[in-house]
């Protein structure tokens, strides 16, 4: 089988679609498999893979795009399968040098892209549930229409979970052509850091509106009354930094909470293992990579009831997103108890077999 993966993010820049598709590059390599990867970031870093990676030239938006679909083109012509990492910025011109030279045409589809662009330009407030039965005008609406024509014109569509799988076939991707396959999480066993005589509460992500940080934030206020040594640490970095730091001085809260901003993933292990309580309140979730190396780290994991996370965390450790009574219950109910050993977890094991099983499925069809 030769392959090619069409990248709209790749290292040095940082995500779930990013380190995936390096794992499933030299994996594939290694068994002998024929990969290259076209990448829409022109700073990509070569020297994660074994196997070409052609990136585009130009910062200039318009011009990057129009290179973009021109190395596809290019290199399309020689390969069974055109495998892109989502459907707008890699499908769509994936798509087209998919058709244009008759090649077996995949894409994974990690989440809404549409939703979340309409949640940071602060267009959508709809739950990304509700946003599935409305169409919206402009720029949203337009990029709804590509994920939908991408979905139905694939061969096959890969998803991380069985929820976003409800998802792309309500966007009218076949049932039969809709296949799970969970992503691999790497196991890395952290040694916490020493923090004597303090309860931590741990969260990661991105921080955007969906992430539920600020009512995370505002929660604290009733766990300190029942824990006073309770201390949150927030990681990551993003558009609401500027909001969350005003309502942590509001509250009066700068001695409780910290926000570090974006962290190495060595680090970002360790606060994790570190952790009394590890809470995710996302109103949306695929597959949440942060959920499995919480466990795999031993920690208590309560998280919202929300997309692929009941896949992933039990029940009664789950709450609804954003009740803010829900959350202080439970971080002040899973915070004292006792850690769990280290365990890699089973989520992802078959990624690599499992999506070389499909992908060379379709070659022969």
């Amino acid at each position: 089988m030769k392959l090619l993966i069409a990248a709209d993010i790749f290292p040095p820049e940082s995500g779930g679609p990013a380190t995936y598709s390096v794992t499933l590059a030299n994996e594939f390599v290694k068994q002998g498999i024929e990969v290259k990867i076209v990448s829409l970031n022109p700073d990509s870093d070569i020297s994660k893979v074994n196997c070409p990676v052609y990136a585009v030239r130009f910062k200039n938006k318009l011009l990057r795009y129009k290179h973009y679909l021109w190395l596809l083109f290019k290199h399309a012509r020689n390969v069974e399968v055109l495998y892109a990492m989502g459907p707008v910025n890699a499908g769509l011109p994936a798509l087209f040098a998919a058709r244009f030279w008759r090649k077996k045409f995949v894409v994974k589809v990690v989440g809404d892209y549409a939703w979340e662009q309409g949640q940071v330009l602060g267009i959508v407030s709809d739950s990304i549930d509700d946003f599935q039965a409305k169409q919206y005008p402009g720029k949203i609406g337009l990029l709804q229409r590509i994920e939908r024509y991408v979905v139905k014109s694939t061969d096959l569509t890969i998803v991380p979970s069985k929820y976003l799988k409800s998802i792309v076939t309500g966007w009218g991707s076949l049932e039969n052509k809709t296949h799970v396959i969970y992503n691999e999480v790497p196991f890395e066993p952290m040694e916490a850091i020493a923090h004597s005589g303090e309860r931590w509460v741990v969260s990661v992500g991105r921080l955007v509106p969906w992430k539920g940080m600020e009512t995370l934030i505002e929660a604290m206020v009733g766990v300190c009354k029942v824990i006073p040594e309770a201390k949150l640490k927030i990681i990551g970095d993003g558009p609401e930094m500027s909001n969350l730091k005003l309502k942590i001085n509001s509250l009066q809260l700068e001695n409780v909470i910290e926000l570090t901003g974006n962290l190495s993933h060595s680090k970002t292990q360790k606060y994790i293992a570190s952790a009394d309580v590890f809470v995710l309140n996302s109103a949306y979730e695929g597959f949440s990579h942060v959920l499995v190396e919480a466990h795999n780290q031993g920690v208590p994991v309560i998280a919202s009831r929300a997309g692929g996370n009941e896949e992933i965390v039990a029940g009664d450790a789950l709450f609804e997103y954003n009740n803010k009574t829900e959350i202080t219950e439970k971080i002040c109910r899973y915070s004292g108890l006792q850690k769990a050993g280290k365990k890699k977890h089973s989520f992802g094991t078959g990624l690599v077999p499992d999506t070389r099983k499909v992908l060379e499925q379709i070659c022969r069809n």
